[in-house]
């Protein structure tokens, strides 16, 4: 008999692998490292509260996170693979990461962010945003988007530096 991942993950979600453990084991390492970090309490009590948040978490939204979670990180895994290749064609043509602008760069990195964000909610629920949108008001924000860019571009452009031996 030879290996099948399909049914290896069938045999997962049959056992509530993806819908509760995983779910549940983030929430978990996510509240855990908070509350360790914060050094609010000790240690057992850490682990007590973690516990029963990562619990109450997976009970109340544990199929709807794990589709948020299943689409947000393959989403992500997509994003990062194209960065990866754009990443190799800048290096290919013999241009430094460091001479790349860092506050573009930073924009349009929390802005695919954003929107894969709102698509992997939407995927959640069984029903990505954008479909719930008119043709007219996804352009209204693409508009509004490409205005803010502009006017935080043109705004952003930084004070004359004076001329040597001039004086501010």
């Amino acid at each position: 008999m030879a290996f099948d991942p399909q049914t290896l993950m069938a045999a997962l979600r049959s056992l509530g692998f993806y819908d509760f453990l995983l779910p549940w084991l983030f929430t978990f390492a996510v509240v855990y490292g908070l509350l360790t970090a914060a050094k609010i309490f000790e240690k057992r009590i850490v682990t007590a509260i973690a516990l029963v948040v990562s619990f109450f978490v997976t009970g109340y939204a544990g199929t709807m996170l794990s589709s948020f979670f299943i689409n947000i990180f393959g989403g992500a895994s997509i994003v990062i693979a194209g960065i990866l290749v754009v990443l190799l064609f800048v290096g290919m043509f013999g241009y430094n990461l460091k001479d790349l602008p860092k506050a573009g760069t930073l924009a349009v990195l929390v802005i695919v962010g954003i929107v894969l964000w709102f698509l992997s909610v939407g995927a959640a629920q069984g029903v990505g945003y954008l479909t719930l949108m008119s043709p007219d008001m996804i352009a209204l924000i693409l508009i509004i988007v490409v205005i803010v860019l502009a006017v935080w571009m043109i705004v952003r452009g930084g004070e004359e530096k004076p001329k040597e031996g001039e004086k501010k």
